[in-house]
């Protein structure tokens, strides 16, 4: 049998116990689920599990689809599988690019037949632009011959940009009848829109890494920039890829290129406005839909965000290993992936909380006309509505940890300190009386 004695100080450690076992239970949480998840098709390529996604406005429709495959996967806003094909020619082809219709009736894809060595067959029917309905019927199909590389869809008028790779862009109406053709000096790898589809950015392969190793001709543009009737209203040579988002009036437009990855701004003109550089090589760039705020990530997997005068507004931490950012829609929040994790960041630099993907995330679309993104990981597509996190979460961003993921004992708020201090204290006091 106990004394009253031995009794007291095993009282102590188990009420210590419970204020130690039961204050990091409760003090942590998991980020809310997703609204919905689908495994995403499997390859017989296991290399290649890296899905590209494209999002229409509010989430309409959602593409899929995997670089140097023929194979295309459409959903529809509730991840349900509309329809899938596989594109055919006299060679397997690529899907080179895929630009859906805003209001999701519909998704244009750009079709090649590879060559050698990731090159591709010129003068082929084969490479054409294909417009599927989103039933998965081709209403119509425009034979470009030259590789077609790039395309987007202006949000306005529901024309179709497409861009080849002998520096062809030409314009389709949505019934495949073309509107205008324009020829630049190098040939077209990306097009990116303005918000309100006055300004066509056409980024070329500037040819510098073969001028540098093997003295080729030099092209002598590698960024354009267009009115929306096919005018040319600027040029500029940044000699390297480009990479470009441009806000919705077009005011700011952000490019990462040049052989050192700088951060370059111009009008929609053409008119650099500014430039930055990096410790580390840029790795992916994200911008806000009004141009206020810019966002790159970095090869040490620092993300640096910015006003539109390059200027830092708020401090990050880096995630090494980077794997893609993405801001919002809206321009309230940061999505970025991290190994198997998403992690959401406010542009004020406040974490919001943290995703687990259950594997390697692979690439993050913002959802226009939302604050919601689409994560693409190695084995699923998760819609993730970050609104209902910031509304759900009721903790400290600190105390939210990924599944899986056992949670450590936080520090002990002051409180709790004050009332074991007190117990031991009295204690003490009462073990000197009983001796």
């Amino acid at each position: 049998m106990m004394n009253s004695g031995q009794k007291k100080p095993l009282l102590f450690f188990f009420l210590l116990a419970v204020l130690l076992i039961v204050h990091p239970v409760m003090g942590y949480e998991y980020l809310s689920k997703p609204e919905w998840e689908v495994p995403i098709p499997y390859l017989d390529n296991a290399a290649n599990q890296a899905p590209v996604i494209h999002v229409a406005e509010g989430g309409r429709l959602i593409s899929l689809n995997f670089p140097y495959e023929p194979g295309l996967f459409v959903y529809d806003k509730s991840g349900t599988l509309l329809f899938n094909t596989t594109l055919s020619a006299e060679k397997t082809p690529w899907i080179s690019s895929v630009s859906l219709v805003p209001d999701g009736t519909g998704l244009v894809v750009t079709q090649l037949v590879p060559g050698c060595c990731h090159g591709s067959v010129s003068n082929t029917s084969s490479n054409k632009v294909i417009f599927f309905d989103r039933s998965g019927r081709i209403v119509w199909e425009y034979v470009t011959y030259s590789p077609p590389l790039a395309s987007v869809v202006l949000p306005d008028t529901r024309d179709i940009v497409v861009g080849t790779e002998d520096g062809t862009i030409l314009c389709l109406d949505e019934n495949g009848q073309v509107r205008w053709t324009t020829r630049v000096e190098a040939p077209l790898v990306s097009l990116t829109v303005s918000g309100d589809g006055s300004t066509i950015v056409a980024a070329g392969d500037s040819n510098y890494d073969s001028w540098k190793q093997y003295g080729e001709p030099l092209v002598p543009y590698d960024l354009f920039f267009l009115g929306a009737n096919g005018t040319v209203l600027g040029k500029y040579q940044t000699r390297g890829q480009n990479t470009v988002a441009a806000g919705r009036d077009a005011s700011v437009i952000a490019v990462i290129g040049g052989p050192f990855k700088n951060l370059m701004l111009f009008n929609r003109t053409g008119t650099k406005t500014g430039e930055r550089s990096f410790p580390g090589t840029v790795s992916a760039l994200s911008m806000t839909g009004d141009g206020t705020r810019i966002v790159v990530q970095t090869s040490d997997g620092r993300i640096w965000c910015m006003d539109n005068d390059l200027r830092e507004t708020c401090d990050m931490p880096a995630a090494p290993g980077p794997q893609g950012i993405a801001v919002s829609d809206t321009g309230e929040t940061l999505a970025f992936g991290k190994n198997q994790f998403v992690t959401i960041y406010s542009l004020s630099g406040e974490q919001l909380g943290i995703y687990p993907g259950e594997s390697r995330v692979r690439s993050i679309s913002p959802v226009p006309g939302s604050g919601s993104f689409i994560i693409g990981t190695e084995q699923k597509m998760i819609f993730f509505n970050v609104t209902a996190v910031g509304s759900e979460r009721g903790l400290h961003p600190d105390q939210i940890v990924p599944a899986g993921q056992s949670p450590t004992a936080a520090p002990l708020p002051l409180p709790i300190v004050i009332v074991a201090l007190g117990l031991w204290s009295i204690l003490a006091v009462r073990m000197k009386k009983d001796r």
